[in-house]
Order: structure tokens, then sequence, then C-alpha cells
């Protein structure tokens, strides 16, 4: 299975030619990218329900939609985690200029899985998940969301990246990993200038392109 990961070669070139492994960054950097057609609060799911096509109730007693305001919002937090946004569309000119990108690098996902669940293995409770992204309309009358796969919806502006999304998930409790000194270093930080990244670096140089199976260029 192949998906394809949009970047410029500036970043990049390092993993390429296997200096560098795969970058996953905390949701919280999707918030303040700097490319506004990419930005998107992944913190916060809101979720609007057309009040008229969706029925309410509370403690069993039905609402009656002309009682109602406004349609009503369900807003949900998805667990913090750090992430990889891939793309089912290969090498296609509209992600290209959507990303600013002039590479796009294919991905061996079953590969790239592999290699992410080897390198988390050792922290307890760590896992990794992937799977496509759901996109849901602005006002919707269709039932709730999976409120357990929840980090896969988006809002349908977005539905042109036809993304696949790849992360690594880190239990609640857990608020440090220990660095190769053995220090405590927070996981996460809300400071927007200190957005954490995980970079997941192979051993062999050979391991960071081994799910690298073509690369692509903008023409």
């Amino acid at each position: 299975m192949q998906k394809y990961l949009y970047g410029k070669k500036h970043y990049l070139k390092d993993w390429i030619a296997g200096k560098q492994g795969l970058r996953l960054s905390d949701i919280a950097y999707y918030s303040i990218m700097d490319n506004e057609q990419m930005r998107d609060n992944e913190l916060a799911k809101e979720f609007v329900y057309d009040k008229n096509q969706t029925s309410f109730s509370v403690n069993g007693v039905s609402l009656n939609p002309k009682d109602m305001v406004s349609n009503p919002v369900m807003t949900v937090f998805p667990e913090r985690c750090f992430c990889v946004c891939l793309s089912n569309k290969k090498n296609d000119p509209q992600l290209f200029d959507r990303f600013n990108a002039d590479v796009c690098l294919e991905i061996d996902v079953p590969n790239l899985i592999q290699l992410l669940r080897t390198a988390v293995s050792h922290l307890e409770g760590v896992n990794v998940v992937h799977d496509s992204v759901n996109y849901y309309p602005a006002i919707m009358s269709s039932p709730a969301p999976d409120l357990n796969s929840v980090l896969f919806y988006k809002r349908d502006v977005y539905q042109i990246e036809s993304e696949y999304r790849v992360a690594i998930k880190i239990p609640p409790h857990r608020k440090f990993f220990k660095d190769s000194n053995g220090n405590s270093v927070t996981i996460f930080s809300d400071d927007p200038d200190d957005v954490r990244h995980m970079f997941v670096n192979g051993l062999d140089p050979e391991i960071n392109t081994s799910y690298v199976t073509s690369v692509y260029y903008k023409t």
C-alpha cells in the first residue's frame, strides 16, 4: 500500500539521502502553520448538526427543533499525538501547488508502520495508528462520528488532500520522555514557539529510506 508525502526538497533532502528519518509533528502544529490552506485546529473538532434533520433528547424528552435558537454543536477533543499527513494522490499537480511543494515521496505504508511500531515498542502505552481521513460537511445530518477515531475526521474543505494519516499516540498520563542522557523532556508544549516534533531515525541510513519507494519532482 503506497501513499504520498508532499514537501520541499530543502527540508526533505537529508531524509531522501538517508541522513535523517521521518518527522512526525504534534497535532497542535497544524493550527499554526504558515500555509493557510493547510492550517486546521486539530485539537478541537466541531460537528454542527442540522436541527431539522437530527433528533435530540434530554433525559428521554425529545426536543422541538423550533425551540432551538441555532444548530447544536458537538466539540470533541482528540488525544494529543504526533502525526504525519500523507495523501492517496500520487504526484498530483494540485497538491504540489496547495502544499507549496516541489517533491513528492512515495511511501510504503506497511513498511513504515512496522518501523514505527518497532521504534516505540519500548515506550509503555505508546502505539501507532493509521487510517484514511473521513471528511464531514459544515452542517451534518448523519449520525455522530466514531469518537474513538475522531483523530481521522476533518472538514470537507480539505477533501482535495485525500489524506491518509499516520499517528503515534501517547497515553494521557505520560508527560515526559527520557533523552539519551537520562534527562526528563516534556512530550508536548503549549508554547506555539516550541511545538514539538518527533524524528524516527534508523541506526542504519538505509532504514530511513527503506519505506521510500519512489521520488517525484514538480515539473
